[in-house]
């Protein structure tokens, strides 16, 4: 009965159409193209119409990146793989200041590196005996140094802060794409015009991994990676980009396009920070020779004897067993308690002053080249 309401309703809209007027069909097509149209007008670009289209990331640095990324859109009307890589670049500009200073404090630790390393070892050597009193001594001798050579180890952590935005830029483009937002699937360039979808020639995870390659092997020039052991060398230099390169085949063309601009500018970064006039222009430390003929350690300005800190190596003893090991020790306590003819002291007595007096020598002998890379430090400071 309903049914039959409804077909007498459509047949008496018609019985009293005006003659000449269009058919029903008609008006409806033409009411959904008003309504797509109105749609279409609301979606334009503006501040805040990412917001609108469901991408709401409250307050953070995800959110600062989309209101960042509105702007670029909005007000120099880019397409969308250029308003990713401006505001990319303008992150980068803004946060040079913290490379500048980890990558000086970076040439300033490489400088010392040769002392420090042999006051931590005199260190180590004390905590093994329990000394508490060279302990304190050599703490001491290690933040002096720093001191002089105007080294602060929280500078080295300041590139870290970079990485709540990295992550929120990842966080933003990936959601992104998800969506889509209007006009990404047409806002690419090149080989690559859909940014929603992946590369269809994986070019753009190739340079990433490339760039990530030779990023490392150039940042081993300036000292960023100086201090990583051994066995993780060849994991950063090889593992490290080809796992880059696999995790992100099949990433939305958006974000492969961020990774790699982000590495290419990373690697462009370290490249100009080996260049020793564009180190004179910010006022960096100069980097240390690769190799050196002469037997001193050079970095910079500082000079570092090394001939002053080197000890010989005792011999080892052949190997004995236990009844021969304590008959040795035994002899040696008897040896070192006898008392000298002369002086009337025991050997252990002129063995332990000689080590006194060592110690006293080698104290001032650091003392003196405190000094004097105070003075170059001073030196250096009155050139810039």
């Amino acid at each position: 009965m309903l049914g039959a309401g409804k077909t007498d309703f459509c047949l008496g809209a018609e019985a009293i159409a005006e003659p000449g007027a269009p058919p029903v069909e008609d008006f409806l097509s033409d009411a959904s193209q008003i309504i797509d149209a109105v749609r279409k007008s609301e979606l334009q670009p503006h501040i805040g119409y990412m917001k609108e289209l469901g991408l709401d990331f409250g307050w953070g640095p995800t959110a600062f990146l989309q209101w960042s990324l509105e702007h670029v859109l909005v007000h120099l009307e880019t397409p969308w793989w250029a308003t990713l890589a401006i505001t990319t670049l303008a992150i980068r500009l803004v946060l040079f200041c913290l490379h500048i200073g980890a990558t000086d404090n970076a040439a300033r630790l490489e400088a010392v590196r040769p002392h420090i390393t042999d006051i931590r070892k005199r260190l180590n050597e004390a905590r093994a005996t329990r000394n508490m009193r060279d302990m304190v001594q050599y703490n001491a001798e290690m933040r002096q140094v720093y001191a002089v050579a105007g080294v602060k180890m929280w500078k080295n952590f300041l590139p870290f802060l970079q990485f709540p935005l990295a992550f929120g830029m990842f966080r933003l483009t990936r959601n992104m794409a998800w969506l889509p937002v209007p006009g990404l699937d047409v806002g690419g360039v090149l080989w690559f015009q859909n940014l929603t979808v992946s590369d269809p020639y994986f070019l753009l995870p190739l340079i990433t991994g490339t760039t990530t390659f030779y990023m490392f092997k150039v940042s081993r020039a300036t000292g960023g990676f100086t201090a990583m052991p051994r066995w993780a060398v060849p994991i950063f230099r090889y593992v490290l980009p080809i796992m880059s390169t696999l995790f992100m085949l099949f990433w939305p063309a958006a974000l492969q396009l961020g990774f790699a601009w982000t590495s290419l500018l990373t690697l462009t970064q370290t490249y100009l920070f080996t260049l020793p006039w564009f180190r004179r222009l910010l006022r960096i430390y100069p980097l240390p020779p690769r190799t050196s003929p002469v037997s001193q350690h050079r970095t910079g300005t500082m000079t570092i004897p090394t001939t002053a800190r080197t000890r010989p190596q005792e011999p080892k003893a052949p190997a004995q067993g236990l009844l021969g090991r304590a008959s040795s020790k035994f002899k040696k306590f008897i040896e070192e308690n006898q008392a000298s003819p002369s002086g009337g002291r025991t050997k252990a007595q002129i063995a332990e002053a000689k080590r006194y007096e060592e110690k006293r020598t080698r104290e001032i002998q650091r003392e003196k080249q405190v000094a004097e890379q105070e003075r170059q430090r001073k030196r250096y400071e009155k050139k810039r």
